[in-house]
């Protein structure tokens, strides 16, 4: 497989393309015993136990106060309508293709995916090595086969970024989070099809990649686009936005200027801080070193583990990211914390042992009060993260 020199990601192999029936959320689409369970199951026996247990866990999005979830389904009702495929490539291409300076083009594509809501937006390769090579999610399009094989041969990724308010992210692993967090990931899924269509009126095929549809991993485009680097919970981390954001990304032939790939220290600094393993509920995020996973020397998170708290909270967790010292509002303090962060020097080792003398051990935030208090009988089962809140009915 290509590698492309640029690339912030560090290669020690080949890079093998990634199935997305692989992946934890498409393995949970599949029906226990059913055909398609045992042929998978057959080919892959080392997951097949803690799926099953998986399954049999509430799910995300149904655990929740009955005047709340209907908020989470309405913003989930747009992510899914934005990731139809009628939406995200529509295959109507302007048949006159406009002649733009790549720079031009690049500004003009910024400029406009900025007005629509991004807050950030970044252009990179279409590095091949980021595609997945099959469909895996297909439950909620009848029209889409899993198991399909993927060809997306475009040359250039726009990845486009949106932050979280931290304020809901620390109310995790509750239904505020996931909230805020559908929020997002719909208004992306807007804005990529906004971004996509733009495109192909100029007269160049593009695709959007959304929550629901995605054809490419957003997180190593966006990292060799210069977003910024990818960290110990294997979520990326920009200057600007801590790791408090989500992607969504648009492919395509449009004649680009790219970005260049930026190093802001994320790889020092996680090595000496540990807080988001030292806090996550499920310890999926590694206490240890970085390892060689599909060519590629990262830390690596236990999946499964992840996913087994998503599926018995109904959120996304999101614990990690609301417990990272980059993740603050972006207040004058805060923007010369990152850049001291930035500077490596043992920022890692300082910033996180600063963080629990100014912060204390992160403890969730109480949800906005337009919520409904949170079942606490849930709430005891993460005692280690809500500490005495629950005992003294501050919660």
């Amino acid at each position: 497989m290509k590698v492309l020199k640029n690339s912030r990601c560090q290669v020690v192999g080949r890079i093998t393309r990634f199935d997305e029936r692989d992946n934890v959320q498409a393995r949970y689409e599949l029906e226990p015993d059913s055909p398609e369970w045992k042929e998978y199951y057959g080919m892959h026996p080392e997951w097949e136990n803690r799926d099953r247990e998986i399954q049999k866990l509430p799910g995300i999005g149904m655990v929740g106060r009955p005047w709340d979830l209907p908020m989470l389904m309405q913003e989930v009702g747009l992510a899914l309508h934005y990731g139809r495929d009628d939406q995200v490539n529509s295959g109507l291409i302007a048949p006159l293709k406009q002649e733009i300076n790549p720079e031009r083009a690049a500004q003009k594509i910024k400029g406009f995916a900025r007005h629509l809501g991004a807050d950030l937006v970044r252009i990179g390769p279409l590095n091949p090595a980021h595609v997945y090579t099959h469909i895996g999610k297909a439950k909620y399009y009848p029209d889409r086969k899993r198991g399909e094989p993927i060809e997306l041969n475009h040359g250039h990724a726009i990845s486009l970024a949106m932050g979280i308010n931290p304020d809901l992210v620390k109310t995790g692993p509750v239904l505020a989070e996931i909230v805020e967090v559908l929020r997002v990931y719909g208004r992306l899924a807007q804005i990529s099809v906004m971004v996509a269509g733009y495109i192909r009126m100029l007269g160049y095929p593009a695709r959007a990649h959304n929550l629901f549809n995605y054809q490419v991993l957003c997180i190593p485009l966006a990292i060799d686009a210069g977003m910024g680097e990818l960290s110990r919970m294997g979520i990326m981390i920009t200057r600007e936005l801590g790791p408090s954001l989500k992607l969504a990304i648009v492919t395509t032939d449009l004649p680009l200027a790219h970005d260049s790939p930026v190093d802001i220290g994320v790889e020092e600094f996680c090595r000496d801080c540990k807080i988001c393993a030292e806090t996550c509920p499920s310890g999926a995020v590694p206490h240890g070193g970085p390892v060689v996973d599909r060519g590629v020397k990262k830390w690596k998170i236990n999946a499964q583990a992840c996913f087994t708290v998503w599926n018995e909270t109904g959120t996304d967790c999101g614990v990690c990211i609301a417990s990272c010292p980059w993740t603050k509002h972006r207040t004058p303090f805060h923007k010369l914390a990152t850049e001291i962060a930035s500077r490596k020097m043992k920022a890692g080792w300082w910033m996180s042992r600063a963080q629990k003398i100014v912060y204390g051990t992160f403890k969730p935030r109480p949800s906005p009060p337009w919520f409904e208090r949170p079942d606490l009988s849930l709430l005891k089962k993460y005692k280690r993260l809500f500490h005495a809140k629950i005992e003294e009915g501050k919660y």
